[in-house]
């Protein structure tokens, strides 16, 4: 059987029996390629060697891929760039094994690999920069343990060097290139000592295979040189985890694993950014040629083109008196920023437990707004308001969040977003909104 088929196989199955990794695995193009000694994951795709699956047993297979799985669903090779792929890809490794906790693919734990359980169930992060002091702990040349013998200092004073400006290439002029060449030969000499060994047991070439799997050394940089913040897959990936929560099928994935899933979901980029995301997710736009700006492609030789936004933007304030004036001030300060980014006319609306005032249009910044009411809370009379006038291509309600879940509008087209004013009131009041609506908070400065 086929690589290919074999991965389907295995896939189809998780449809009943994984839901999750069935959802997050299918979010992605899965390719095969001689490129790369193992298997990897990286910018919406994933790419196998087909000899690599070919040397793997079923059990090895599944468990490999399983691996791979709950690797994106984790999100790491989406998360903040690391400077060191072979320590990010041992760190993401060691994660993974924490939480699956594998048998048969070589994957330290925690406990192994920094002998204490100081490290029990911890992050990638934090993973990531305790191997990194490590490494400078025990000098030039020197191991961090004996199973992991080549992350020496030299790759973390690399590391200083590009985080103060310098050139990717280390004192030697060694280039990301050629370190690759290198683990390639390192890994290539490592399965021809194998094959010595015993080059006519298949066990013996399977357990080789796994080894470089495993093995930062051999396929670390290869597997996490392209990791990088893509937060478009992040979104994709927790609007998944979301599905299986809500629908609370979890498949193997125990309470605490489930927890700790969960707790990735919690956003913590820049509110602006947030804002953004949302805007572009459902602006529709003109696109028009223009000689004041160069094309991409052929510079002033040709006409460039620009795009005027169409969006019809409705932002709902709540008025309610649990909502401070200083959570007020900064709703208006967003609604504000908006502008900067594009948006030439936004409508707005103030609620407490009805619409307050006349809807408002604005087509510049606005200094000063009068607020009305300043009652008790009620969703239902922005749900309605966007029932009725159904023009809107999205709704941003700046709320506390303290009132009943309204229920779910008639009105598909507007798209809904709850902008919490505080972490904690969104910690608080998230799980009913997410149902009928995107959920997202203002973070402090």
């Amino acid at each position: 059987m086929l690589a290919k088929e074999r991965i389907t196989k295995i896939v189809e199955k998780w449809y009943l029996l994984e839901p999750l990794y069935f959802a997050v695995w299918t979010l992605h193009q899965v390719e095969p390629t001689t490129h790369i000694k193992t298997i990897k994951v990286q910018n919406g795709h994933i790419e196998y060697n087909p000899v690599f699956l070919d040397t793997l047993s079923t059990p090895d297979l599944e468990s490999v891929l399983s691996f791979e799985a709950m690797r994106i669903i984790l999100k790491h090779p989406y998360s903040r760039k690391k400077e060191l792929a072979e320590i990010a890809y041992l760190a993401s490794n060691i994660t993974v094994q924490e939480y699956l906790q594998t048998t048969g693919l070589g994957f330290l734990s925690a406990r192994a690999f920094f002998n204490s359980d100081a490290y029990d169930r911890k992050h990638f992060e934090l993973y990531y920069d305790q191997i990194i002091e490590l490494a400078q702990k025990t000098g030039q040349g020197e191991g961090l343990n004996e199973n992991r013998s080549h992350l020496s200092l030299d790759k973390s004073e690399e590391s200083s060097e590009n985080r103060n400006g310098e050139s990717s290439e280390d004192r030697n002029g060694e280039s990301s290139e050629d370190r690759k060449e290198e683990s390639s030969e390192d890994c290539k000499e490592e399965s021809r000592e194998d094959r010595n060994g015993n080059s006519s047991n298949q066990e013996s070439h399977n357990n080789s295979s796994l080894e470089n799997y495993s093995n930062e050394k051999c396929s670390g940089y290869e597997n996490a040189c392209d990791w990088g913040r893509s937060e478009y897959q992040e979104q994709m990936i927790n609007d998944k985890i979301k599905e299986v929560e809500i629908a609370n099928t979890w498949g193997s994935i125990t309470a605490n694993i489930q927890e700790k899933i969960l707790a990735t979901l919690k956003p913590k980029i820049n509110y602006k950014t947030i804002l953004k995301s949302f805007r572009a997710s459902i602006l529709s736009n003109s696109r028009r040629l223009t000689r004041m700006k160069p094309s991409r492609r052929y510079g002033f030789l040709y006409m460039g083109s620009r795009r005027d936004f169409t969006t019809k933007l409705l932002f709902a304030v709540d008025i309610s008196g649990s909502v401070s004036h200083a959570a007020l001030k900064n709703a208006f300060s967003i609604l504000n920023r908006f502008f900067k980014y594009g948006i030439e006319e936004i409508s707005v609306i103030c609620f407490d437990s009805e619409i307050k005032g006349k809807l408002l249009t604005l087509k510049k910044a606005k200094k000063e707004i009068d607020i009305l009411g300043r009652g008790g809370t009620n969703f239902g009379a922005v749900i309605d308001f966007i029932d009725k006038d159904r023009s809107f291509d999205g709704v941003l309600i700046f709320t506390d969040g303290y009132a009943p879940c309204p229920p779910p509008p008639k009105n598909k087209k507007t798209k809904i977003l709850w902008l919490f004013d505080t972490e904690s009131n969104y910690k608080s009041c998230k799980s009913g909104l997410s149902k009928i609506g995107k959920v997202a908070f203002v973070k402090e400065n």
